[in-house]
Order: structure tokens, then sequence, then C-alpha cells
């Protein structure tokens, strides 16, 4: 007797069997990387805990003093839990925002989508299938990132086993919640944008508008680190996180009730946090019956229609910007803006990225205390830098793999494939510097550094930049997936995974070094030959370390990609 599968377990079956053959495939992966791999896992595991850890106990020894209160007053506790809500408020507005672009590109762009909608299955069916995928690809990062914190919180403060149980179980409901609306918006925003006339330029022409609008509005406001309205300036922008109406505010609040062993409070966050997450995954259900599969279709016209145009983005100023460009180096690099100029997908994730980040920069005022703007120069461009390794690895890593089972054409081509890599190489930095210098620049000026200060820090961005796009380029050259036309596959395989773990070591390099440079020079019980020599020392360091980062992983990949036959 043949027994009929549901249509939804159906898909979720067919998903665990290829994880589960993906998981296999590892066994015919180098042991060499596939054991660098998991040891780099374990050791960033234990950073982002040991330096958890060592913050939180150095800001619970030291918090009175900065403050400027006496010993006997310990608000740590207090300050620590605004803190887990601001963690959680920031995790829900980034989560928000990625599963806006993860569902775009699981819903729509996915090459098995045509298969499954032309499959006899619901809508509904459909939708709840892929729904669980765009929550697992959203999520396993902030797991896997966010649960070492969380563990060292918890043993810090002393907390009981109740509320490392009560995080794992409010972590569910806590993800679904932002991906159900991330679905939502994708949907709708599909459903109005796709087969219109407007264009992608006039859509990030109103994207830079608004982030303008919201810079002159913000501008001149923020608490003065030197006064002494300090610690409620602090403690009232931290109580704006606390917001009843925020499922943030539920996630942090449940795991503070369940570590004191309030095992009421606790259960009503997490069945209001359940209830809204269940409510809200319906309603985007709802919206995916109404407005998929229109959006869908007119998505495929418009690709269609924008396949026929002869006229594209580079037949205007991009062309014009690539001319002096040889070729065939302006042909390739004209090719790759293109396709990336046509994907909303890409463009906006970088647009959203760089764009809070400069938000960010233009809010910064130099009013801190001047021990202090150092420090905060560093941490800007460490920001910056992770920022920049996270898109190489997204955008910069697949470039090669995205040339697919069509490589053969560029083999045929009189183009060699050490100037292909080349080319992807060149066209990285290019792209990226001019954004990360900028950032650089308006970070020193906000904080008025020194002559010295600034140029470390512009050092910095510039070595990060060319190291990070080596190291994306040549190891997606030597580890490419010429059978995979999704990026998101591309970077979550072994090659993608050791790119991002290589980018966070030389990211930790370099700003550990430029932390030594900076106040290495403030140290007054030193001799000037000393600290000059030590200077020079460290400066010589980290430049052959950014050429060794930058060059190697090229001629890897060059070697690699040379010997590849189609």
């Amino acid at each position: 007797m043949h027994r009929t599968l549901h249509p939804l377990s159906t898909m979720l079956w067919a998903k665990a069997r290829m994880s589960r053959h993906w998981v296999s495939s590892v066994r015919r992966e180098s042991r060499l990387k596939v054991g660098f791999i998991a040891l780099s896992t374990v050791a960033l595991a234990g950073g982002s805990f040991g330096i958890t850890w060592m913050l939180l106990a150095t800001f619970r020894e030291f918090s009175g003093e900065l403050f400027g209160f006496t010993a006997g007053i310990d608000f740590t506790d207090v300050l620590l839990n605004r803190m887990l809500s601001i963690l959680s408020l920031t995790l829900f507005f980034l989560l928000v925002v990625s599963n806006v672009l993860v569902c775009f590109a699981t819903l729509y762009r996915a090459r098995e989508v045509a298969t499954l909608v032309q499959a006899p299955i619901p809508t509904t069916d459909f939708f709840l299938g892929r729904f669980v995928e765009c929550v697992t690809f959203s999520s396993w990062g902030v797991a896997f990132l966010g649960a070492p914190i969380l563990l060292a919180y918890g043993l810090e403060r002393g907390l009981s086993p109740l509320f490392f149980l009560a995080a794992a179980l409010f972590f569910l409901p806590f993800v679904v919640v932002p991906a159900a609306l991330g679905a939502i918006v994708a949907m709708l925003l599909v459903r109005l944008v796709a087969g219109r006339r407007w264009r992608p330029a006039w859509l990030f022409a109103a994207g830079v508008a608004a982030v303008s609008l919201l810079l002159a509005r913000s501008g001149g406001r923020g608490p003065e680190l030197s006064r002494a309205e300090t610690f409620e300036a602090v403690f009232a922008a931290m109580g704006r996180s606390q917001s009843p109406f925020l499922p943030s505010h539920w996630f942090s609040q449940g795991l503070l009730h369940s570590a004191v062993g309030d095992l009421g409070d606790a259960l009503f966050y997490w069945l209001l946090l359940f209830s809204w997450a269940a409510s809200l995954v319906c309603v985007a259900a709802w919206v995916a019956r109404r407005c998929f599969y229109i959006g869908w279709t007119r998505l495929l016209a418009a690709d269609e229609q924008r396949q026929r145009r002869t006229h594209g983005v580079g037949a205007g100023w991009l062309e014009r910007l690539l001319r002096p460009l040889p070729e065939p180096e302006r042909s390739l690099a004209l090719k790759d803006l293109r396709l990336f100029w046509r994907d909303p997908a890409q463009w906006s994730q970088f647009l959203i990225f760089f764009g809070l980040l400069a938000v960010y920069l233009a809010n910064m005022r130099s009013s801190a205390l001047p021990t202090m703007r150092s420090w905060v120069a560093i941490l800007n461009m460490a920001a910056t830098m992770l920022i920049l390794a996270t898109l190489t690895t997204r955008f910069v890593f697949p470039l090669i793999s995205l040339e697919g089972r069509r490589f053969w054409i560029l083999g045929l081509a009189p183009v060699a494939r050490r100037r292909l890599v080349m080319q992807k190489f060149r066209l990285s930095v290019g792209a990226t510097l001019a954004i990360t210098l900028s950032l650089a620049l308006i970070s020193a000026r906000r904080l008025q550094l020194g002559p010295f200060e600034a140029a470390i820090t512009v050092f910095g961005v510039v070595a990060a930049t060319a190291a990070l796009s080596g190291l994306a380029v040549g190891l997606g050259s030597l580890y490419p997936s010429f059978s995979e036309d999704n990026p998101a596959r591309i970077i979550s395989g072994l090659g993608g995974t050791l790119n991002f773990i290589l980018s966070l070591a030389f990211i930790l390099v370099v700003t550990a070094g430029q932390a030594f440079l900076v106040n290495w020079r403030s140290v007054a019980d030193v001799p000037p030959s000393t600290r000059d020599g030590w200077t020079l020392a460290v400066l010589a360091a980290l430049v052959l370390l950014t050429v060794a980062t930058t060059l190697l992983p090229l001629r890897l990949g060059i070697q690699a990609l040379e010997r590849t036959e189609f």
C-alpha cells in the first residue's frame, strides 16, 4: 500500500537528505583543510567566549572608576542587564534586514524555485518549506557567535543552569519573528516593485537621499563622555531598548527572569514570543498566497525585458568610468559590475552594511575623553574591516565560481587565467577601497585624531582592503564551485568558511598591531629610541603580513585554476 507524503514534509525531507549528503561530502575534502577549519571554528568560538568573559570581568571591576563612583556602589548588574537588552535589540534588527535579503534570494532567485512552483504544491506549503531554509540560513551565524557570548555572560554572573536552558528555548521563536517580518517585507516589495518602470538606480538614489536626511537631522547631537551627566545619559539611551512592545525585550526579560528562578514570568515572556512568532508565520503564509506568484511572474518578465535591452547600466556612466582600463580587463570588469547591479539582493546588502556604518561615523563626535579617542578609532576601523571581510566573502569569493559551466568560453578566449584572476582582484580593491578609505578619513576627522593615529587607521584600512581582496579572490580560485549558481551556497562551503576564518584572523592581528602602535608611543617611561624601534618593527611585520596574505592566496589560486580542465 502506497503512502502519500504531505508536500511540506516531502520538501523538508528532501532538504534534510541534501544536507546529510553535503555533510558526508566533507570526507572527500582534504584532511588538512577540514582539520584547519575545525580548529579555527573552535578557536573562534573560544576566543569569543574568552574576550566576552574578560570584558565583563574588567567592566565589573573598574566600572565604578570609569563613571566616577565609589567602590561601595555597584550598578554593574543593572548595566549588564540593559546591555543584554541592547544586544538583543541589535540582533533583532540585523536579523530583520538579513532576512529580507535571504528570503528574496531563497523565494525568488534560487534555481529550484521554478520547478517547485510548477509542481502540484500548495503555495502555503511551498512558502513554509522555503521559510525553514530562510530561518536556517539567517540564524545559524547568530547561534554560533551568540552562544559563546551568552555562555560567558551566564558564567561570569554565576547564573543558574536554567538560564542556559532558557536561552535555547527562547532562541527559536526569537529568530522566527524577524524571519517572518523579513519574508513579509520581501514579498510585498517584489509585488510592488517588480515589473514597474522604477529602475534600481532610482531606488538607490532614494536610499542615499534618506540616509542624507537622517544625517542632517541627527547632526550635532549626542552625549559627551567628558561631562558629569554621562551616567544618566547612558542609562537613558539604554532604557529606550527596553520597550515592552519589542520582541527583543521579551527575549532578554525572559532570560533574566529564568536566571533568577522566576519561572512564571519567564514562561509568560516565552509564550508571548512564541505566539507572536506563530502569528507572524501565519500572516506571512497568507501574504505568500496573495502576493508570491504574481510577484514571481512579474520578476521573470522584468528579467526577460532586461536581457533584451541593448543598453544596460554599462552603456552610460559606468562604461565611461572604465574607459581608461585596457581590454579585456575593461570588458570583464564591466560584465561583473553589470551582473552585480542587476541583482538587487547583492547591491542592497552592500548599501545597507556600509550605509549603517557611515551613519554611525557621521554621528560620531570628538567629545570623548582624549585617552579614549584612539581606542574608539581602533574599534571603528575593526568594525569597518569586519564588514569588509563579510562583503569580500559574500561578493568577491564567488566571482570565479559564478563564471559557471561557461568558464570554458573564457578558456578558449585569448585571456590568460592569471590575467582573469588579477582582474577580479583589482576590481575588488578598486570597488571597496574608495568606500573604506572614505570611512577611515571620516572617522579620523570626527575624532580629531593626531597625524600619527590618523595615518595608522588609514594604513590599517588600506592593508585590510588589499589583503582581504587577495584572500577572497585567491581562495575563490583555489576552491571554485562551477556547478553552483547561488552565491549563498558557494560561500557556505568549506572554501568560503576558510576564507572568512582567515579574514577574521588577519583582522585580529592588524587590530592588535594598530592598538600597540597607537598606545605604545604614549608610554612615558620608554626611551624614544626604543619606542621608535618597536614602532618600525611592528609596522614592518604588518606590511609583511599584508603582502603575504595578499600574494600567497593569489599565487595558489592562479596555479590551481591553470591546472583545471573544462
